[in-house]
């Protein structure tokens, strides 16, 4: 004979509930509880507790339920094992469980009652003033600026070109006394302001390898001896030693002057 119990009167969801049945045990026999993979919602919290009494013994299993209301939970049959070596399996037994909400009960009252449909928002006509107004505003910001920038002067001149050196310098007797470097300076000077007058874009603020990409568009001008002969100038004049022939270069500078035209108009 076996009857079925739940030990926590008024379980709500989520509390620990035990659930059991007290069966008889014959003497000599053994009880052994069945393994219980509770479906949903139950869910099994461990291992099931046997307690004897006497000729029975009660078996329990913790569980939790996780929906309100009304459930029959099935409690799987435990085996008896007897002296002789016979097996008897019991059939489970349904338990009737309440299981509370831990939510509170909403009034009726408090429910909000179903508003009445929105009437339709006008829509506003279009209006050209808000643009009018933006254009107003930005003229009068826009024009003491636009003033300033008219009245701020005259560009300034351009920058007058290095003097080329003065054009009687005895090259001759500074190369005799030495002074290549002197010689290679007046040179220099002389074929940069040259260049520089044809072609404005090659300014004498340039070192040599800028001005030869600057000039490298006047295809009519003999570029190659232009460049040999602006880096031999640069060699006579800062390195680290005498040049031997500074006045050849000088020379060169003259020869190569009537040969680079003027810019076309």
């Amino acid at each position: 004979m076996s009857t079925a119990q739940a030990q926590t009167p008024g379980p709500t969801v989520g509390d620990t509930v035990w659930v059991g049945r007290t069966v008889a045990v014959p003497a000599g026999a053994t009880l052994r509880p069945a393994d219980w993979d509770a479906p949903e919602p139950i869910e099994r919290l461990g291992a099931p507790v046997v307690t004897a009494r006497g000729d029975s013994a009660e078996v329990a299993y913790p569980i939790v339920v996780w929906r309100a209301g009304p459930l029959n939970v099935d409690i799987p049959g435990p085996l008896v094992l007897r002296a002789g070596g016979q097996i008897d399996s019991l059939a489970p037994l349904s338990v009737h469980l309440t299981i509370a909400s831990v939510l509170p009960t909403v009034p009726q009252d408090s429910v909000l009652a179903p508003q009445p449909r929105a009437d339709f928002v006008s829509r506003t006509s279009a209006s050209p003033v808000p643009l009018l107004l933006l254009l107003a505003v930005a003229a009068l910001l826009l024009a003491p600026l636009h003033w300033w920038w008219r009245r701020r002067g005259h560009p300034r001149p351009r920058p007058a070109l290095p003097s080329p050196g003065p054009a009687n310098a005895p090259l001759n007797q500074w190369a005799d006394a030495g002074e290549t470097r002197a010689v290679a300076s007046v040179a220099t000077a002389r074929l940069r302001a040259l260049i520089a007058d044809r072609m404005p874009a090659a300014h004498a603020g340039l070192d040599t390898e800028s001005l030869l990409q600057v000039v490298a568009a006047r295809a009519d001008w003999p570029l190659g001896e232009l460049g040999d002969v602006l880096r031999s100038l640069d060699e006579a004049r800062f390195g680290h030693t005498a040049f031997p022939d500074a006045i050849g270069l000088a020379r060169w500078v003259e020869e190569l002057a009537p040969r680079l035209v003027a810019e076309a108009a």
